[in-house]
């Protein structure tokens, strides 16, 4: 499914910085939060017999995966400075992207597994077990799977968050970033 981020200007970056829980000293001038879902059900082409005690089915599975919702947050202190307001939604937009990119490749890598795993397999048994079991598989195996994989993106948000990114956002916009932080350092905590 496509990717819509919402953009939330509500949240300092102290806000941000502590709903990140850096504690490296780094301040946290944008977030994305995406939330993943991952859904999923069968489809049962076969025969049962009369009574419906015993079946043949050749199962098929639909599975969608999707961030919904992705917000991204720009601390509220850039606001009205369109240059830095840029400068970190262009950054946030690229951690974005990296979740987009690897949705896309985690749904073409799943099709492929599913239809290998499913190809050609006809299932007999009892029409309750089978279903069951089938949307066992898909609980326990299929929808872990999708997550797992999804969630392996912390090396490319780390090379996105790199020291040289934030060397960058000191300087950026004529140093307006560096001295909103400067300006707000030995401010009272938000509230």
């Amino acid at each position: 499914m496509p990717v819509k981020p919402t953009i939330d200007t509500s949240l300092s970056y102290r806000e941000l910085t502590s709903l990140a829980r850096r504690e490296d000293g780094a301040w946290v001038l944008g977030l994305t939060r995406p939330a993943l879902r991952v859904e999923a059900r069968w489809s049962y082409a076969g025969l049962s017999d009369a009574g419906g005690r015993r079946a043949c089915i050749r199962p098929s599975v639909y599975m969608r995966l999707r961030y919904e919702p992705v917000k991204v947050f720009v601390g509220r202190e850039f606001v009205d400075d369109d240059c830095a307001y840029r400068f970190i939604l262009d950054h946030e937009q690229r951690h974005v992207g990296v979740h987009v990119r690897r949705l896309g490749e985690v749904a073409a890598d799943l099709q492929r597994e599913l239809e290998k795993h499913l190809s050609g397999i006809v299932h007999v048994g009892p029409r309750d077990e089978l279903d069951r079991r089938l949307k066992a598989e898909v609980a326990e195996r299929w929808m872990p799977l999708a997550e797992r994989e999804l969630k392996d993106v912390a090396r490319e948000h780390a090379a996105i968050d790199s020291p040289q990114e934030y060397a960058r956002a000191t300087s950026a916009c004529q140093g307006r970033i560096a001295s909103v932080i400067a300006a707000h350092r030995d401010a009272a905590p938000d509230r």
